[in-house]
């Protein structure tokens, strides 16, 4: 008898909901598994180095990949296990394809949405303390069973007394706390990294983790973050973002109006309601380009669980984009958006100086500083996608770009990244993986052109 082969994503997907729900508490409980998986993983791989040295990178190409891959299912099981803020890394790192191989980018994914819910008499308590009263009470009907469990909260729906049907996200018991340790050990963590390695430097990445993590367990901070982004996109026919009610909200309950919508990453009743999956992914990227680049504020944590469609209300109507979930929700200073614009578009107009003098004013820093390294990083990060005629989200021009990248950052490795572009990459990393699931067309220059600077002279062959 032949057993059906398991996929690297079912075993995954299999060990996830067989994992207990409640994660280890206390600052060296969280630390040590941590630290054991990490020396563990990275004494194989300096094992795996010398055998390549030994044998040679082709004749080792097999074991590499195996490896590799069984490295990052290691690391979603810690993660899955530790919950908190270890889940929240693996999703930052998950998107970050221009540092990590693909084993790592595609298995890191599979934290979205793969949280065991806690408890309801763990988080009934929470809802009662902080809202004041009984839920039976509160609300006319609470649903205790979550539509969705993430890393730091889980969602009920529910329904006010007014009629209204709203999503409510509750954090879980003491996370402030998971939180504060995890920060703690990532940072230790990716310290004595740095004095073993310097193929990849984590400090950069765990730097902007620690700006933006507080936020995340202030849930006052996300609904005013909501309430802002409501009003800055009021004006767009093809966006909703969900209306905060301020009396059921506090630091650690957030309510907000239920999006009855479709998870953007679901082709299939996408596509049975009637909706056109490539005009969804011109809509999301023409929305990012205007937070971005127009406005200074976005979203920036647009991963599948958090970005939805609502379905045309006729047959050939324009689907609308929802957003949930503001924990993470950026402002960028108008300095910094206005040299986002002009470095775009000397990259466009193919201008080696304007992009090493605006690459050098935002704060990117390489061992060695030239022309030439930041030309070529801006050229391996946009230019030739925008050059290429490709979908933004073309895979194949992705794994190309990224190979580019690696090349020119092994020649002359950057030393210091500005936070905001950390943080604005992982939001195109997210993007490019949606819009390779929508099967998008969107012609990426043609889609900046509306928010570029007037003045930069375009490049040959581009629109104009």
């Amino acid at each position: 008898m032949t057993s059906t082969p398991v996929s690297a994503e079912q075993r995954m997907l299999r060990q996830m909901s067989e994992t207990p729900v409640r994660p280890p508490y206390g600052r060296l409980r969280r630390l040590v598994p941590l630290g054991l998986t990490v020396l563990g993983l990275w004494l194989r791989w300096r094992w795996l180095r010398i055998q390549r040295r030994r044998h040679g990178v082709e004749a080792m190409a097999e074991a590499t990949h195996h490896f590799h891959q069984r490295a990052a299912e290691a690391v979603v099981r810690r993660a899955v296990k530790q919950q908190g803020l270890i889940i929240k890394t693996c999703q930052f790192l998950g998107s970050r394809a221009d540092v990590l191989m693909d084993e790592y980018v595609v298995t890191l994914s599979l934290v979205h949405d793969q949280v065991p819910p806690r408890p309801w008499s763990e988080i009934r308590p929470v809802i009662e303390s902080e809202l004041g009263g009984a839920v039976g009470t509160v609300f006319a009907e609470f649903d205790p069973e979550p539509i969705a469990a993430a890393s730091l909260a889980q969602v009920y729906r529910a329904r006010l007394h007014d009629g209204t049907d709203v999503a409510v996200k509750v954090q879980y018991p003491g996370i402030d706390r998971i939180v504060q340790w995890d920060l703690r050990s990532i940072t230790l963590l990716a310290n004595v990294w740095s004095r073993f390695e310097n193929i990849i430097d984590f400090r950069p990445i765990v730097a902007e983790m620690r700006r933006y993590a507080p936020d995340e367990v202030d849930f006052v901070h996300e609904a005013d973050a909501a309430d802002a982004l409501r009003e800055m996109l009021a004006d767009r026919d093809d966006v909703v973002v969900p209306r905060i009610h301020r009396d059921f909200s506090t630091k650690k309950v957030v309510t907000m109006d239920f999006i009855d919508g479709i998870k953007i990453s679901n082709v299939a009743a996408l596509r049975a309601a009637g909706v056109d999956t490539a005009a969804v992914a011109d809509t999301l990227i023409d929305l990012f380009n205007e937070m971005i680049l127009r406005r200074g504020m976005f979203h920036a944590d647009p991963h599948p669980g958090n970005v939805f469609v609502i379905p045309p209300e006729a047959a050939g109507g324009k689907a609308k984009i929802a957003l949930v979930d503001f924990g993470l929700t950026k402002r960028i200073p108008d300095e910094f958006r206005q040299q986002m614009i002009v470095l775009t578009s000397a990259i466009v107009a193919q201008q080696p100086e304007a992009i090493s003098t605006t690459m050098s004013d935002m704060g990117f820093r390489t061992r060695e500083e030239n022309v030439e390294t930041y030309t070529a990083l801006g050229e391996a990060f946009l230019g030739d996608v925008l050059r290429s005629g490709k979908a933004y989200a073309d895979q194949a021009m992705v794994a190309e770009v990224n190979q580019r990248l690696g090349r020119v950052l092994r020649a002359n490795p950057l030393v210091d990244v500005p936070g905001d572009v950390i943080l604005i990459a992982r939001v195109m990393g997210l993007l490019s993986g949606l819009g390779r699931t929508l099967e998008s067309k969107t012609d990426l220059i043609e889609a900046l052109l509306p928010y570029l600077d007037p003045d930069a002279e375009p490049a040959a062959g581009s629109p104009g």
